[in-house]
């Protein structure tokens, strides 16, 4: 791992840049007595989309009375 300070890693940024990419070893660049460390990152995966009712759950009225009746008489009811 390199420590470059930032007037000598400024002229060079670029191929400091491909030589992390190709290494996969992060430069460290230190300004006083900060660091900046310079690595790869790797996009994740997008999370797919649901189509619009995907979570949708179909209940009667009744049902929901049913819950409601049974939450009521829960022993763990928030108060």
């Amino acid at each position: 791992m390199d420590y470059l300070t930032v007037s000598s890693a400024k002229p060079k940024l670029g191929r400091l840049m491909d030589r992390v990419l190709k290494r996969g070893e992060p430069v460290i660049i230190r300004r006083g007595k900060r660091f900046v460390q310079i690595s790869e990152y790797v996009v994740p995966e997008p999370i797919p989309q649901r189509p619009a009712g995907y979570f949708a759950v179909p209940e009667t009225p009744e049902e929901y009375e049913r819950a409601n009746r049974l939450a009521a008489l829960s022993p763990d009811r928030p108060e």
